[in-house]
């Protein structure tokens, strides 16, 4: 059954930097997430009849204690935690609560920023597998040798997000200059084929957003109207390449049916849309996700890539959508527990600024892949 009429309307949506703020900042940035996004709706905290509070650090604050930052009003909190896909699942709770009825306007907060600092040797230990960027090294690897990738060609998609941060005043890396893939190329070497440029860096954050029922929009509000039109959820099927402990991002399957499914949902396809974010935290993925999310076909990316698709002027220019158009993972910073919420900050002022269809993925580790497509009616 298609949702493409549903109502449920983002009216505010907030940040606050992604930087090494260091440990125990959680709640503080939390508050001015949420303050930022509860301004932009117009609206305050009294305005709000549930809280969704999503953190992917298990050393971060739980969501009541977010909550209570903002005041004392009784009103239902659930807490979620899903690794990277943390505040997209945070999101999808709150779009159930508005459609069930449960809620007219809900607060959606994603933070992390741990109690203390975490060793990445106890993180490692912990998962029981690769660093993420060892893993993800292997990946870009075997696309070299099956495509034909280029060093050249992932650092210029690394560059297209750092430039694109640029703009983004929350984005955790910001290039005073125009960044070159001579630079990135030249940044320290962190897993061969990856520099440093073509990794997140990380850190702590926190995003917000307020979602509303169609009759509970704010009446002073003077945004265009943004529909979360679809959410599409999904965790792993068995294939071939499944690992069954310690995956990433899963199988390529999963990524290319959770994409389908939103599209579908809501009764759009990909050359309805406009803008992209999608989980880059490191160079390679953007190309892998081009094509799992049905926006090129294998062996046609690099050559795409090469001319400059997916970045300024793609929709113009091939009639492809532009990713990561805040920086993404890459340049604007991954700190886990926010990072969907601030691929909904950035749609949401992008459709604001005239584009019509965006979508944002993102994939957990274990894994889970959540998929959502936004409308400007």
């Amino acid at each position: 059954m298609s949702d493409s009429t549903n109502k449920v309307l983002i009216a505010g949506v907030g940040m606050a930097p992604f930087a090494n703020h260091g440990p125990g900042k959680g709640l503080e940035l939390a508050r001015l997430a949420a303050t930022n996004a509860l301004k932009d709706a117009g609206l305050t905290y009294a305005d709000i009849d549930y809280v969704v509070v999503g953190t992917a650090h298990p050393l971060s604050p739980r969501g009541i204690y977010v909550a209570k930052e903002l005041g004392l009003t009784g009103v239902p909190v659930e807490h979620v935690t899903n690794a990277s896909a943390t505040s997209l699942a945070a999101m999808h709770s709150a779009r159930q609560a508005v459609l069930s009825g449960d809620a007219k306007r809900v607060l959606v907060i994603g933070m992390d920023s741990p109690a203390r600092a975490v060793p990445v040797e106890e993180i490692i230990v912990s998962e029981g597998n690769f660093p993420p960027v060892v893993s993800f090294a292997l990946w870009a690897k075997r696309r070299m040798h099956e495509r034909g990738t280029t060093r050249e060609q992932l650092a210029k998609v690394a560059a297209k997000n750092w430039n694109y941060a640029r703009s983004n005043p929350y984005a955790a890396r910001q290039a005073p200059e125009e960044v070159t893939i001579d630079r990135v190329l030249a940044s320290r070497m962190v897993a061969d084929p990856f520099t440093s440029m073509m990794c997140t860096p990380w850190g702590e954050g926190a995003a917000a957003a307020v979602l509303c029922a169609d009759d509970a929009w704010p009446s002073a509000s003077k945004h265009p109207r943004i529909r979360l039109a679809s959410s599409a959820y999904g965790s792993d099927s068995w294939s071939r390449e499944l690992i069954l402990e310690g995956a990433i991002v899963g199988p390529p399957e999963l990524s290319r049916t959770t994409a389908a499914k939103a599209l579908q949902l809501a009764g759009l396809t990909p050359k309805d849309v406009d803008v992209v974010q999608v989980h880059d935290a490191f160079a390679v993925e953007e190309f892998i996700y081009y094509e799992l999310l049905g926006f090129s076909k294998p062996g046609e990316t690099e050559a795409l890539v090469d001319e400059g698709a997916f970045g300024p002027g793609s929709r113009q220019r091939f009639g492809l959508p532009e990713f990561s158009t805040h920086g993404g993972l890459l340049a604007g910073g991954h700190p886990g527990g926010p990072t969907g919420l601030a691929q909904i900050w950035e749609t949401v002022r992008r459709l604001r600024g005239g584009d019509k269809v965006g979508m944002c993925h993102l994939l957990g580790s274990g894994s889970v892949c959540i998929v959502q497509m936004l409308v400007r009616d």
